[in-house]
């Protein structure tokens, strides 16, 4: 019987794909998401939490539900 295996990574190169990731901090993510409000028109601020609103609600009613 003949098996089909697909070669596994090397733990070197493993690693290295690791080491390529960068994280980005706190308080960059919080001005990435203040530049991008800041563009927002004020009925857009409301349709957004009024859409925020909506689904917390039905997560709660999903999480009372279970």
């Amino acid at each position: 019987m003949l098996t089909a295996t697909l070669p596994t990574p090397q733990v070197a190169e493993a690693e290295s794909n690791d080491r390529q990731e960068s994280f980005v901090s706190d308080a960059e993510i919080s001005r990435r998401v203040l530049s991008i409000r800041s563009g927002w028109t004020v009925a857009e601020r409301m349709a957004r939490r009024r859409e925020a609103e909506r689904r917390f609600a039905d997560l709660m009613d999903k999480l009372s539900a279970a």
